[in-house]
């Protein structure tokens, strides 16, 4: 089979959890077929737009470099994008086209796959296609339940940009008026804050608020783009049990989704380096995005810096906002937490032989965390939130230990049961489970690409 892999991103340019599955899939498939990747991750030198092909895995992979134009949470097109992905469709022919990460692509490119005649698949990462944060999670803070086929209702629509209203040939102009406001309230200096708060009043006249600005608008344009994809996708894949059944909900066909778990690359057991002062050592593995809870791990962690270290490997990325969630969050910690700052994925077992045990304090339905995995794979156990897919990973008192979701207290007191029990941490190791591997994975994925190749027999789409 010809297949073509879709990511907003791919490395070398960035190396998040949808991009390295993206890299890691792709290279697992091409021991047994042609495959090739799609993706637009931005780069210094925007300009003049173009289509650039390489090979640095042995794989073609087509850079299409647009300047970072479009996003799926916007209403104008993206003419030079539609246009070199038709390029690659009709220079690639696939027979398969798989989407992963959707941000800054097209809602059209899926029909365009389709009318090229190739079978289209979606891997659900995060929950963009029903949630315009991509993450059920609130502007307030607070989880969405979302679980009605109307799932407009009650959204957060900051993020979803239109040309309509004021001055709507200055809007594809501009960066989004809502990540600015993001930018604003990370910062750490008071002062700053309240200026650029004060600052943002101005472009918010000019262009509405995003909050109270051409909803109607912004609801039939994401829903209508929505309902298409999920009409135009064969078949979507959900890392989740828990991310399937909230699709579901919101009335994606249940024959259309199919629960295939992450794989994860082949690790040897963390041979763990004993502490040489003895104390139990937490690690936070991961980016530093507000809602990978980094700042919640902190406040629970002030106290316990006598008996206690926290190790936090990651990276901002180059992000204005979360560089400045980054400086936020150093200015606050507390004794006992060390910064090692951007790894490797290669570097994954050294690190985790040096943690007892990872936390991952997301404040959001996670899916199906990659660092969960990673840190099984490792021998190492998890302490997490109660919601999502990171409860369905994690048993309470089985694979780690549970709390509760955006409370600092109750993730202070789960810290603090394994400072004073680190006896558990045997038993939680013994009780890790065997997780698929890369190409164990691949192979459950190829099989659906060859169910719908061969479905293609008879099909009047």
């Amino acid at each position: 089979m010809r297949i073509l892999q879709l990511n907003h991103q791919f490395p070398p340019f960035s190396r998040q959890g949808s991009e390295l599955h993206c890299l890691q899939l792709t290279t697992s498939l091409a021991k047994t077929d042609d495959v090739a990747v799609f993706h637009i991750s931005d780069v210094k030198n925007r300009h003049p737009h173009r289509l650039e092909r390489t090979a640095p895995d042995g794989f073609p992979v087509f850079h299409c470099i647009d300047g970072g134009q479009f996003s799926r949470l916007a209403d104008w097109s993206n003419p030079f994008l539609v246009e070199q992905f038709q390029r690659v469709l009709a220079e690639w022919r696939p027979d398969i086209v798989h989407f992963h990460n959707y941000l800054s692509l097209g809602d059209d490119l899926p029909t365009l796959a389709l009318r090229q005649g190739a079978r289209v698949v979606y891997t659900l990462h995060d929950y963009g296609l029903i949630c315009p944060n991509h993450l059920l999670l609130r502007t307030d803070g607070q989880l969405c339940g979302k679980c009605q086929p109307d799932f407009f209702q009650d959204c957060c629509p900051e993020n979803l940009r239109t040309a309509g209203g004021r001055r709507p040939w200055l809007r594809h102009r501009v960066p989004s008026l809502s990540r600015w406001k993001k930018f604003a309230a990370q910062q750490a200096n008071p002062v700053v804050r309240s200026l650029l708060r004060a600052f943002l009043h101005v472009p918010g006249w000019i262009y509405g608020e995003p909050a109270t600005t051409d909803i109607e608008r912004k609801r039939d344009f994401f829903q209508t783009h929505t309902r298409r994809m999920i009409q135009d996708v064969d078949l979507f894949i959900g890392p989740s049990e828990f991310l399937r059944q909230k699709f579901i909900s919101c009335g994606l066909p249940e024959e259309k989704i199919r629960f295939i778990r992450y794989g994860i690359r082949k690790m040897a057991p963390a041979n763990s380096k004993p502490s040489p002062d003895g104390k139990v050592r937490f690690g936070f593995i991961g980016a530093f995005h507000s809602q990978k809870g980094l700042e919640l791990l902190v406040r629970a962690f002030e106290g316990l810096g006598e008996r206690a270290t926290l190790h936090i490997h990651g990276s901002a990325f180059g992000s204005p906002v979360t560089e400045s969630l980054w400086k936020r969050v150093q200015q606050q910690a507390p004794p006992g937490i060390v910064f090692h700052g951007p790894y490797r994925n290669d570097q994954l077992e050294d690190i985790l032989s040096t943690i007892d045990v990872v936390v991952v304090p997301s404040v959001w339905f996670e899916n199906s965390p990659f660092t969960i995995q990673e840190a099984f794979g490792a021998g190492c156990p998890v302490i997490t939130a109660n919601v999502g897919g990171m409860a369905e990973l994690v048993r309470h008192g089985v694979e780690g230990l549970q709390f509760q979701l955006g409370d600092a207290v109750d993730l202070h007191h789960q810290l603090q049961v394994v400072i004073d029990q680190p006896e558990l941490l045997l038993r939680f190791r013994d009780n890790l489970p065997s997780l698929p591997d890369l190409d164990g994975q691949a192979d459950l994925v190829r099989r659906e690409y060859v169910r719908l190749h061969e479905s293609r027999v008879g099909d009047t789409r």
